[in-house]
């Protein structure tokens, strides 16, 4: 009888939270699909987002939009090599995966703007990040946007 309360307790628990963090995982999985990456990355961004702004974000992603989606994904791109690991060979790496996601290589304001949105638990130069930006488009999208 014991076996059978902690059976159904462990049930309900595994249930509860599959439906708690349905929004979530959905919204992590598309992400992670439309990139072709681990979505374990994006997990690690929305913890670094902090509680309030990784929710928002997750609403975001969840009004199913592709203009959501693609401000989402240059919000991995930025998270990923501004903020992570700013070297040449992690920033060729995550632009061939904007790349085969259809979407430009090109970073924009309003992409660094939302970073600074969404990071703002982080405590980010807006200076720097624009900085970032701004050399980024030129050494690697020249030719890119020239063939775009």
């Amino acid at each position: 009888m014991t076996w059978i309360i902690i059976a159904a307790l462990i049930v309900v628990f595994i249930i509860g939270y599959r439906i708690l963090t349905s929004d979530t995982r959905k919204a992590v999985d598309s992400l992670a699909h439309l990139l072709k990456v681990k979505p374990m990355l994006i997990e690690s961004m929305l913890q670094e987002m902090g509680n309030h702004n990784s929710q928002t974000f997750i609403r975001m992603l969840n009004n199913g939009y592709t203009e959501e989606m693609h401000q989402a994904a240059y919000l991995l791109f930025i998270y990923l090599t501004f903020i992570k690991q700013a070297d040449d060979e992690q920033i060729g790496l995550w632009r061939e995966a904007l790349l085969r996601a259809g979407l430009s290589p090109e970073l924009h304001a309003e992409h660094t703007e939302a970073a600074l949105f969404y990071f703002a638990d982080l405590d980010l130069d807006a200076f720097e990040l624009a900085q970032f930006r701004r050399a980024y488009n030129e050494r690697y999208n020249r030719e890119a946007l020239a063939n775009w």
